[in-house]
């Protein structure tokens, strides 16, 4: 599904994964380096956690999800 706001510069999830990798990193170093728990990254990358609020909230902010 596109993006329904032209303006809106977010990505999928496995986007964001994709992403992360390509840069070398694992989500468990990601999730160390910007303070998160692993479990929450995770959740959020897999569409588990919505990123709707709290720490699931600011991952996504931090993937570039929201």
């Amino acid at each position: 599904m596109a993006n329904q706001n032209p303006g809106d510069t977010t990505i999928a999830p496995q986007t964001a994964k994709q992403a992360i990798h390509a840069e070398g990193m694992t989500l468990k170093q990601f999730a160390e380096t910007h303070h998160f728990k692993y479990r929450t990254v995770s959740d959020v990358v897999r569409g588990v956690n919505k990123g709707r609020y709290g720490e699931g909230h600011r991952v996504a902010v931090a993937l570039g999800i929201k």
